[in-house]
């Protein structure tokens, strides 16, 4: 303990240039440790390989493709709990790996039986917790550095365990620490997937580098004193939102290997409609702050959460604003089921685990904002010549690229009959092979040293999440086409003047015509929708031709709606 100027006890940041006790497991590679953990991994496969192959000889298959899904699943995440590390990771990808495709992309069974591993993986005793503790801090035990620490963990996942203490000075706070064998159970795994990648390349393509931006990634979450410096930028970038938090860094507990923040209380997890409606919640306003909060991250500041699964992003009650005007009579916009509720909470997006995070260089930004905008307005030459610029024209696979962030951007994506014959048959697109996608998936991974694989990654476990509480596309979109904009204007201004309060009346012009524009994509939608079939098999060309046909009616109708939400949706509704 310590005392201030006035005599009064205060905390004392524990002694970190004491000698720490030589560490218990080694940093380097085991391959016999990888090898044995790989070689599970692989007779796991193989065994799922046989089942779902036995699937197509049932007499019933669809059943039998649920009972092996559910089987599977639950052996998959059996691995990932008794592996851990990087295991625990892949699962927690899996568990979120939903984007716009829902139960068909991913079977249900897997989503629910590993979202688990997202932040109640299994815990450790805090023994051997607290020797992660006792390495960083010069020997000493957490229960000597803080007044109390409880012992059960409230939450684990792949790389570390959180224990919720007290200060000696009275903070209540959340202490994350490593797993102590993390470090070489990582360099192991690492070492032996190396190894395969070296050997297996699929359509002759070398996908090596997956690997090595898998390890490079997790390597910089093993970093605490890297994530504290993220968190304290991205709290500084979002510093103006009332709607999202991203707990303080208590720096003299903190160090490369543990990570103290303050405790957030009355979290619930943003993925649980049913919880959030039960806690007061209007989950369609859960779903608007998340939405515009990494819109704004992407297409703004450059600077993008990588690891946005559910375990990483809770709501609590929003603590009220100084000057905040009252909201209770503009939330007419409300779900049946949250009015229901009497749902009246502010919700607050909190923001945890920040290891990870894309950096997106300012004209890299610039063109993918404008990108979404051409994709909003049915621009296909724009969205043509942006969509090359970043996955450039082999295979002519530049054409999806407006589809990987919206199906509703199909009338910007140069998408042809001939393609969607070939979608419905389970095919490439003609005159696209295996090569084509390597070099694609190549070019958004190192687009001018930004991993645009990791935006859209990240893009993606948001969407996920938003398919969750039901949130419509075309507010999802909304948030999109506002922050495009804002993102443009951001080339000529400071940032944080942008999305605070110093737009001019040029750019507010601007973001109700991208509003009214996603209308018209909203309407466009809902009338060519019951007909696409149709126009699948019969038409020639894209589905542009067709969009421009119903335009003039949409117009109209957009218009209209949005004259309309602005009278009776809450604000935070516009995006």
């Amino acid at each position: 303990m310590a005392a201030d100027a006035n005599g009064d006890v205060v905390d004392a940041a524990p002694d970190v240039a004491a000698a720490p006790p030589p560490p218990k497991y080694s940093s380097g590679p085991d391959m016999g440790l990888g090898m044995g953990r790989a070689m599970l991994a692989m007779q796991l496969f193989e065994k799922g390989k046989k089942l779902y192959a036995d699937c197509e000889a049932d007499p019933n298959p669809e059943e039998a493709y649920e009972r092996t899904h559910r089987l599977m699943a639950d052996e998959c995440l059996k691995l990932a709990q008794s592996h851990g590390g990087i295991y625990n990771k892949a699962a927690q990808f899996v568990a979120s790996l939903q984007g716009g495709a829902g139960d068909k992309g991913i079977p249900k069974a897997y989503i629910e039986a590993l979202k688990v591993v997202t932040d109640k993986a299994p815990f450790k005793p805090f023994s051997e917790m607290d020797e992660c503790f006792q390495e960083e801090f010069g020997g000493k035990s957490a229960k000597e550095v803080f007044a109390s620490i409880d012992e059960n963990p409230i939450a684990a996942a792949s790389l570390a365990q959180v224990h919720r203490a007290v200060t000696k000075d009275g903070r209540h706070v959340a202490v994350k620490m490593q797993y102590p064998w993390l470090k070489q159970h990582l360099a192991s795994d690492f070492a032996v997937f190396t190894m395969f990648g070296q050997q297996i390349k699929p359509g002759g393509f070398d996908l090596s580098w997956l690997v090595r931006d898998f390890q490079v990634s997790l390597t910089a979450e093993l970093d605490f004193e890297g994530e504290a410096a993220n968190a304290e930028r991205c709290a500084e970038d979002l510093a103006h939102r009332p709607d999202v938090l991203v707990p303080d860094v208590v720096k003299e507990f903190s160090s490369k290997r543990v990570m103290t923040t303050q405790y957030v209380p009355d979290m619930t997890r943003c993925d649980n409609r049913e919880g959030l409606i039960k806690a007061g919640y209007d989950p369609k306003r859960v779903g608007a702050a998340l939405a515009s909060v990494f819109a704004e991250m992407v297409f703004v500041h450059g600077h993008v959460h990588g690891d946005p699964h559910a375990g990483n992003v809770y709501v609590r009650p929003r603590k009220p604003l100084p000057n905040a005007k009252e909201t209770n009579a503009e939330t007419n916009g409300k779900t049946e089921e949250a009015s229901a509720s009497s749902s009246n909470v502010e919700p607050q997006i909190v923001l945890l685990d920040h290891g990870l995070y894309h950096d997106i260089s300012d004209d890299l930004r610039a063109d993918f904002c404008e990108l979404v905008r051409a994709s909003v307005n049915r621009d296909a030459f724009t969205a043509r010549k942006m969509s090359i610029r970043f996955c450039g024209e082999s295979g002519g696979l530049f054409r999806f690229f407006p589809l990987v962030l919206s199906p509703w951007f199909v009338f910007s994506s140069d998408v042809t009959a001939a393609d969607l014959q070939a979608a419905r048959k389970g095919a490439l697109p003609p005159n696209t092979n295996l090569e084509d996608i390597g070099k694609f998936l190549v070019s958004l991974h190192d687009e001018g040293g930004t991993n645009m694989l990791g935006v859209l990654h990240s893009l993606g476990y948001t969407r996920g999440i938003l398919n969750d509480l039901k949130f419509p596309e075309h507010l999802r979109l909304r948030a999109f086409a506002k922050f495009a904009t804002l993102g443009v204007a951001v080339k000529d201004q400071n940032a944080k003047a942008v999305v605070s309060s110093g737009i001019s009346s040029m750019v507010a012009f601007s973001l109700l015509l991208a509003q009214v524009r996603v209308e018209v994509l909203k309407w466009i939608i809902a009338v060519l929708t019951p007909v696409a079939p149709i126009l699948a098999i019969a038409g020639k060309g894209s589905p542009g031709v067709a969009a421009t046909m119903v335009s003039p009616a949409a117009h109209g109708l957009a218009a209209l709606a949005v004259f309309i939400a602005r009278l009776t949706e809450h604000p935070e509704l516009m995006c």
